[in-house]
């Protein structure tokens, strides 16, 4: 009952609160967070179905229907979906959960409505229709991969993801190593010891190539993930600047990360002498939409005017960034996301793909992503001057 409820008002933060699913859940700690997280993330994962399902089956428009009754059927919509769990187990928990948010009147409501979805069946639909994508950005999709990658990447995206590890040594129990990213491992959970860093993050931080003694600037570089391993490679002799605008993150990624030295500064107008550093890295602000498989309420939030807002942000961070490498230095540009604009639309002359096994060629740089391999979705170009 706790669990579900807890679930609710998760839920509720993240599609009206406007928090972020891997902020608000913990699907790595105790039992009791793993299924709140599992019930949370299979909602947003199907709520452009549930939405459907729930319009008919209703017979009302869900604007009429109380945010907490909504939500609370749109994670029995996802339960169902999921058919791990017996349809009448399902609809009696959802209805014993209406009760203990304080919505007595609404049970029989919530009983008729999901005994009506369970007699009719949920209806088969594809990948892009449960979770809700945009047209606009399926169609970007479909036109920069073709209609079967693009498929792939909304199937690959609607599943579950793993925790990512950096596990160096490759002999952590209970992982499992990542084909063309040395030392990438994923597991159920996280494993005490290591790094929780998704594969395709570590993908970034290699094509840095990072070498002991070097000066690296790591560009928008809160909360630090790939700074770790930046500091590992330059070692003791080496200096890693981890610089960011965001003043919160900036504190927070030094608190944890004293090793590097943390500087907020605005990535357009940058505080550094040009050609001042070996290898610089510019993972840039973006749309996110690699990570869908731990945040899929991006597809509610994202808008054909952010990407290209976010493109042309990019942009002026790209032709800041590359002032500052030295002669014989190396830039790297990364994005978490897919969309052409933010992506291939960046890479013209001398760019060319970092030179890892995983993913594939896109333009002059190299995309990861979860129908290509067991990571999040990541765009990587390098510079070399």
């Amino acid at each position: 009952m706790t669990t579900r409820v807890t679930a609710v008002r998760a839920l509720g933060r993240i599609l009206r609160g406007g928090a972020w699913s891997n902020v608000v859940l913990r699907p790595g700690g105790d039992q009791n967070d793993r299924v709140v997280a599992a019930l949370v993330l299979d909602a947003l994962r199907t709520h452009g179905l549930a939405d459907e399902v729930l319009g008919g089956a209703s017979g009302r428009p869900l604007g009429r229907i109380q945010d907490d009754v909504l939500d609370v059927l749109r994670i029995a919509i996802g339960e169902l979906d999921r058919a791990s769990t017996p349809p009448e187990v399902i609809v009696s928990a959802t209805v014993d959960a209406t009760r203990a948010l304080g919505h007595e009147r609404a049970t029989g409501f919530v009983n008729g409505v999901l005994r009506s979805v369970v007699r009719v069946g949920i209806p088969d639909r594809s990948p892009m229709e449960r979770l809700g994508v945009p047209l606009w950005l399926d169609r970007q999709l479909a036109e920069a991969w073709g209609r079967e990658e693009a498929t792939r990447f909304w199937e690959a995206s609607s599943q579950p993801a793993r925790v990512g590890h950096h596990d160096p040594s490759g002999e952590a129990d209970a992982a499992e190593s990542v084909p063309g990213i040395p030392g990438a491992a994923l597991a159920a959970r996280p494993i005490p010891g290591l790094q929780v860093l998704d594969p395709a993050s570590l993908a970034v931080a290699l094509a840095v190539d990072a070498q002991p003694g070097e000066r690296v600037l790591d560009m928008a570089a809160a909360p630090g993930g790939k700074t770790t391993v930046l500091l590992d490679a330059v070692g003791p002799s080496g200096l890693v600047i981890g610089a960011d605008s965001h003043v919160r993150r900036t504190r927070s990624a030094s608190r944890r990360l004293p090793g590097a030295l943390w500087v907020r500064a605005d990535g357009t107008m940058p505080p550094f002498a040009p050609k001042s550093f070996d290898r610089v890295l510019l993972d840039a602000p973006c749309t996110g939409l690699g990570t869908l498989r731990r945040r899929p309420e991006i597809l509610r939030r994202v808008t054909e005017a952010e990407v290209e807002r976010l493109a042309a942000l990019q942009e002026r961070l790209i032709e800041s960034a590359s002032e500052l490498v030295r002669p014989g230095g190396r830039f790297v540009f990364s994005v978490c996301t897919v969309t052409p604009a933010e992506t291939v639309s960046h890479l013209h002359g001398d760019w060319r793909p970092p030179e890892i096994a995983a993913g594939r060629t896109w333009g002059s740089g190299r995309l990861l992503g979860p129908h290509l391999g067991s990571t999040d979705g990541m765009f990587i170009g390098v510079l070399d001057a």
